[in-house]
């Protein structure tokens, strides 16, 4: 893809929603508008609600799901209730994640469009690509490793978004030979101990990791090996905690930068996202 220009309103912004043992991002695309990746539980979807409305998302471009679990896909009805969506993505493949949960039927009832994804797709979504990526065979012993992989690129950035991918769906990807170089790495099922090989990081090389997990609801999501290999490659890392609205990585197609936004109670009493300016490491 060819080099982007790097005013702030061609930067991309992908939203990491701190909502503890779940997975949700806000993806904001330049002169094309908003996608999510991953929906959280049901529990989740105030929190994630009061991101968009503070992004100012009316509506949204497309719903990428990793899997069924429920904490990657709980809140999927509630968020097409509240805003309307084009397209939901989801595995063609995965009828094991999936089976509770009616992609198809819940897009319908909102006039979204459910399209199943096989692997291989390039989506386009204006001046950035969503990449696919997913295992030929479904795995019925763990579920966890028929998690979609999203490559999302801008310019020559790109973002690795991988569900809750172990470390026996790492090593068929690594295999496949498909490019995963990326700057920001969402560490597979939460950062625990069953994911995140040091294969994995060498190829994928990221100067930043996103684990969605912290001590209190998933203390494996600190797992002390996982955190050495981050450490040891110099990594800055970011975990699913803390007061702010979300943690946002921007990038001008270049490089990728941090920003952590913070929420302030505004004389109208909207809340509004505020960007602090600062690192969250």
């Amino acid at each position: 893809m060819s080099r982007t220009d790097s005013s702030p309103q061609n930067e991309l912004r992908l939203s990491f929603i701190p909502i503890g043992k779940g997975d949700c991002f806000l993806i904001e695309v330049p002169e094309d508008g908003f996608y999510l990746c991953d929906t959280g539980t049901r529990e989740d979807a105030p929190k994630i609600k009061e991101v968009l409305h503070a992004k100012g998302v009316e509506s949204l471009k497309a719903i990428f799901l990793t899997h069924g679990h429920k904490d990657h896909s709980g809140s999927l009805k509630k968020i097409l209730r509240a805003f309307p969506t084009e397209t939901v993505y989801y595995s063609g493949r995965d009828k094991i994640t999936f089976a509770e949960l009616h992609v198809k039927k819940a897009a319908g009832k909102r006039n979204s469009t459910a399209v199943k994804l096989y692997g291989g797709e390039i989506i386009d979504m204006g001046q950035a690509r969503m990449e696919v990526w997913m295992p030929e065979k479904p795995d019925k012993s763990n579920e966890n490793n028929n998690s979609v992989v999203f490559r999302l690129c801008y310019g020559e950035t790109a973002f690795l978004l991988t569900g809750d991918m172990e470390l026996e769906e790492e090593a068929i990807y690594l295999a496949s030979g498909v490019e995963c170089r990326a700057d920001v790495l969402k560490l597979g099922h939460h950062g625990e101990d069953d994911a995140t090989s040091e294969e994995l990081l060498e190829r994928v090389n990221p100067e930043y990791a996103i684990i969605t997990g912290n001590a209190e609801e998933n203390p494996d999501s600190l797992d002390e090996t996982v955190a050495a290999r981050l450490k040891a490659r110099g990594m800055k890392c970011f975990y699913s905690e803390g007061e702010q609205l979300a943690t946002d990585f921007i990038s001008d197609g270049r490089k990728v930068r941090v920003e952590v936004i913070a929420v302030v109670l505004m004389e109208d009493d909207k809340k509004q996202a505020l960007q602090n300016g600062n690192e969250c490491e």
